[in-house]
């Protein structure tokens, strides 16, 4: 007996949703990696593996103190990362990309903050600065004060001046005016951050984490100039190239469609061991679930009559064939056949006459761990009448 019959055997069903729940596995792993989120995620996967184990060798006590975890860890989940669990549910909503974006930080303005950005690396000048998009920024900075004031560069200098009180906070920009100044930001807590940025740097990268805003950052120490967007830190070298990609960023993503090599590449190639570790995670997980599962068929089977007494033969029948609703273990269950299912009714108790026999459970001849969960119709009627004695024989 091959040990492939043991495994159930994938349907197209099956392949779509291993394939779905990859993807939703890989792209959590791209959105939590090097955050907290991900070693706590790890740690529950392990906790779950420990669970199923005790579960499997009837360990009542462990299975019991797991069941108690549970109730508490998901209610501690959603108090410590509120702001993880809205930053997926913002990033898959439709709303995302089906609502206008509102963009007035367009043209002039641009080029302005992109020269005021560089003129104040080129005096070693520290400086943060917010320009808000579609998400509610404000939800996520802290302190500062607010003012309502057109983003001149003169202001923006002067606010970053090293005198002046709210040098070190940052600066938002949200709807064309400067609407908050001295702020404090979320910080990143990501680990392989180099040590080369510093506070303002962790403090952006934070901000995007949580938002979709655009944060550019001036470092005083290199005299370099940054933006923070989505979690990705980019260095820019002049002021017309940065104002291109401020631009884009404001005026909303343009939908384009990539090339088929491209496409291909991004989906098969680009980071291909973690979306494999995907697969083979996803993959064993729908095995012993699927061994597991248990599954209900519909069949039909024929009626066999035995046992009909010499004296007696069968007249009429109301139905030659029943309904069935079969249950078990998906592997069992998926090698019955309507050709192997009989349900036989044993007539040497009868007599002559018009008779209502109940199908049951007993009359159906099933593999072990086939159970029968429904009969249509649950009994038949059945007409026995002498037999007509044949000639006699010479």
């Amino acid at each position: 007996m091959s040990p492939l019959r043991f495994f159930p055997a994938p349907t197209w069903s099956d392949l779509i949703d291993v394939l779905f729940l990859t993807l939703v596995i890989y792209q959590l792993y791209v959105w939590f990696r090097e955050t907290r989120a991900l070693r706590v995620i790890i740690g529950l996967v392990a906790l779950g593996g420990i669970y199923s184990i005790a579960k499997a060798w009837n360990l009542f006590l462990t299975t019991w103190v797991f069941q108690i975890l549970w109730q508490v860890l998901i209610i501690l989940l959603l108090i410590l990362f509120q702001s993880e669990i809205r930053q997926v549910l913002e990033k898959v909503s439709p709303m995302r990309y089906l609502r206008s974006r509102r963009r007035v930080l367009q043209g002039s303005f641009v080029r302005e903050l992109s020269q005021v950005a560089f003129d104040l690396a080129v005096d070693k000048t520290g400086a943060l600065i917010v320009v808000t998009r579609d998400d509610n920024t404000p939800d996520f900075v802290h302190g500062g004060q607010s003012i309502m004031a057109l983003p001149d560069p003169a202001l923006i200098k002067s606010i970053f001046n090293r005198n002046a009180p709210a040098h070190d906070g940052a600066v938002v920009i949200s709807q064309s005016r400067i609407t908050h100044m001295g702020c404090i930001l979320p910080l990143s807590e990501r680990e392989d951050l180099p040590e080369k940025y510093g506070t303002r740097h962790r403090a952006a990268l934070g901000l995007s984490e949580v938002s979709d805003a655009v944060c550019l950052v001036v470092s005083e120490e290199r005299a370099e100039v940054s933006t923070v967007v989505d979690g990705e830190i980019l260095n820019w070298q002049d002021p017309e190239t940065l104002a291109a990609k401020l631009n884009e960023w404001i005026s909303g993503p343009k939908i384009s469609v990539p090339p088929l090599r491209q496409f291909l590449r991004e989906t098969f190639i680009l980071n291909w061991k973690t979306k494999l570790g995907a697969l083979i995670l996803v993959s064993i997980a729908w095995l012993i679930l699927a061994i597991q599962q248990e599954i209900k068929i519909d069949i039909t089977a024929s009626l066999d009559y035995t046992g009909i007494p010499t004296e007696l033969a069968l007249a009429d029948v109301s139905t030659s064939s029943v309904g069935l609703t079969l249950a078990g273990r998906r592997n069992s269950i998926g090698e019955i056949e309507d050709q192997a299912v009989r349900v036989q009714v044993d007539l040497s108790e009868f007599a002559a006459g018009q008779h209502q026999i109940k199908i049951t459970s007993k009359n159906i001849d099933l593999p072990m761990g086939i159970k029968v969960d429904r009969i249509r119709p649950q009994s038949v009627e059945i007409h026995l009448k002498t037999a007509t004695p044949g000639p006699a024989s010479p």
